[in-house]
């Protein structure tokens, strides 16, 4: 499991098999928010304590797409500014985001997120195990399957280990 330090937001999309991610701060996203929405209350939440340490995105994915509310795609990706310099880390528990090439490269994708936030995103390009644990502790969450990439705030890219 990973800990990640608070205050911290978790976002379990309303779909998601569970269990959900516990942090500081939870919010379970209906299917009918909208992005906007979801990414501002995210903001509004982060200016309390001043920051977040992490924004954990629990959701179905496919290349390029994470299904967070009606769902985040490219032309979602510029909403993620509003988060500049409220969060340091995002971590996007979802299957396949990450892919290269075509029209819904993935790689690509994190790091337009990374550049607009600003900050770190953390992805696999493999589908994520559900129901392993029957509970996931306050803070934690599980560990990825697949290959991890890290996209730092200025785009660029590195495989990592958590």
């Amino acid at each position: 499991m990973i800990t990640l330090a608070q205050p911290s937001m978790a976002l379990n999309a309303e779909n998601v098999p569970g269990p959900d991610y516990k942090m500081w701060n939870t919010m379970r996203v209906a299917q009918s928010a909208a992005p906007s929405d979801v990414l501002g209350w995210t903001a509004k939440v982060a200016k309390g304590p001043g920051k977040l340490n992490a924004v954990v995105i629990n959701c179905h994915g496919s290349p390029a797409s994470l299904g967070l509310g009606t769902g985040i795609s490219w032309p979602q990706v510029p909403l993620f500014a509003c988060l500049s310099g409220l969060v340091d880390d995002i971590y996007i528990v979802a299957c396949n985001v990450v892919s290269f090439g075509g029209a819904t490269d993935g790689n690509l994708f994190c790091g337009a997120i990374a550049k607009a936030a600003k900050a770190n995103v953390y992805a696999s390009n493999a589908s994520q195990s559900t129901g392993l644990w029957p509970t996931i502790p306050y803070g934690k969450i599980d560990g990825f399957e697949g290959k991890v990439w890290k996209w730092r705030p200025d785009g660029s890219n590195e495989l990592t280990s958590l």
